[in-house]
Order: structure tokens, then sequence, then C-alpha cells
């Protein structure tokens, strides 16, 4: 027998999610571990925290970030790593802002050339309220606003591959992107949203390449721990945590 198959029931997914032998070890061993909760008291008065810290706006999370999500895996994205996702992400930015008022696309290009920029990679699952499933990442950049640095102005990309009978067919469904300046969303939580929810034929290479290009960063850093964002926090907050259900046909095994 072997040691994913042994340790197999301990995994909690729905009854058509993929079986854990069909997991990477890494992939295995991260759902383990994040399935290992501390107790309801720690984690109720961990949310009730986190919940405080969204009403002011403080550190990196946002509301699209966690409601109906589970984050399953982050990364840090590294410039000499990642490089590749450079040009995919220009070309989703200029093609779906082409629309956006003026100021937030200044704000995305200051924000991607300032040399203090951050950048991480959320792998998640998501849950709408109508019942709808997907699985997908996020692209998310970010930097300190300097009159505060208990703040962030953010930028997000995300894009989801929507389960269905069970499966998913490794192509984008939708894209959301998040353009969100401290200096509006710090004084009455403004920021842009654009969602594709319906992609055009046009626009389905361009979303593809990027999603691709995020795929294959997951692969490459799955099993490099320096790539691992991890925090004590983690075990904490509900939007953290193993997956629920892992698609047939799933990219993040």
């Amino acid at each position: 027998m072997s040691s994913a198959t042994a340790i197999a029931p301990r995994l909690n997914l729905d009854h058509t999610s993929l079986g854990c032998e069909q997991l990477s070890m890494p992939a295995l061993m991260r759902e383990l571990n994040l399935q290992k909760k501390p107790s309801w008291l720690l984690v109720k008065l961990m949310n009730s925290l986190e919940q405080k810290r969204q009403a002011q706006g403080l550190g990196w999370s946002r509301a699209w970030n966690k409601y109906g999500l589970t984050v399953f895996r982050t990364h840090i994205r590294r410039s000499e790593v990642d490089a590749v996702l450079g040009a995919p992400v220009v070309s989703v930015l200029e093609h779906c802002l082409a629309a956006a008022p003026a100021h937030y696309r200044t704000f995305v290009t200051e924000l991607l050339n300032d040399p203090n920029l951050m950048s991480f990679t959320f792998f998640h699952n998501n849950t709408m309220d109508d019942g709808r499933q997907y699985e997908g990442l996020t692209l998310s950049f970010g930097r300190r606003v300097n009159a505060d640095r208990s703040k962030r102005d953010r930028l997000d990309i995300i894009l989801e591959d929507e389960r269905k009978n069970g499966r998913v067919d490794g192509i984008v469904d939708r894209i959301r992107i998040y353009v969100c300046p401290w200096s509006m969303y710090g004084k009455t939580r403004a920021f842009h949203l654009c969602e594709y929810a319906d992609l055009a034929a046009e626009e389905v290479p361009m979303a593809q390449d990027l999603f691709r290009c995020g795929v294959e960063s997951y692969h490459r850093g799955k099993a490099d721990e320096s790539q691992q964002w991890s925090h004590w926090s983690v075990r904490y907050i509900d939007y953290f945590g193993p997956r629920g259900f892992i698609p047939e046909g799933s990219s993040f095994t």
C-alpha cells in the first residue's frame, strides 16, 4: 500500500473529487497539514480579529480574496523565477483595463514598476452563493503605503476554471481584475472591478496564456520551500485550509 493510499481517508473531499493517490506528494502533504486546525475557540478569536482588520483595511487581505474561497497554497512570487508571467500579465491588463478610468490605469502602471512591489500567487477553490464551483489562482500585487505602512495599494488578477459535472477542463471561464489604490479605498472603500464571465473567442488565448503560466509556476514551486508563504495565522483563519473538492482534471495536483 502506498503512503498516499494509507492516509487518503483523512482528507475530507466530496465524492466526485480526485483520489489522494492522484495527488503529488507536496500537494497531498499540504492538504493534510492545512486540515490540522487548532481548537474552535482559537479559530473563532482569530477570525474575529481578522474581521476587525478587514474593517480597517489593514494588511494584504481584501474581501474578494476571502469570501467563498479556500486558499490551499500561497507562493511568494520572485522575479527571477516567474519572469515568464510578465508579458501575459501586461497583455491581460492592457486589454481588460482599456476602458477603465485613466487614474486607475496610471495607478496600475506605477504599481507594477515600483521597485518595492510585493507579489504573491494564491491558489484557491471558490464556491459561489449559487452553488457554482471554480478552482483558480490570484496573481496579487501590492506595496506598502508610505504614509501608513500598515496599509497597502493592491492589484489582483483572478483567473478561474469552472467545475462542471465534477470536472474542470483547464480553460479559463472567468477573469476578475481588482484595482485598489489605498488613496481611494481608505476613504470610501472604492476600487475598480473589471469582470469577464463569458470570454469572447479572441480573448480566450490571452487569458489561457496567463493561466498556463500560473499553473506552470504552481508546479515549479510546490515542492520549493523557499517559495511557500507561511505564517502562523494560516492555521486559524477560515479562508485558508484544505480543499473540500479536487475536481477531475484539476490543474493543481
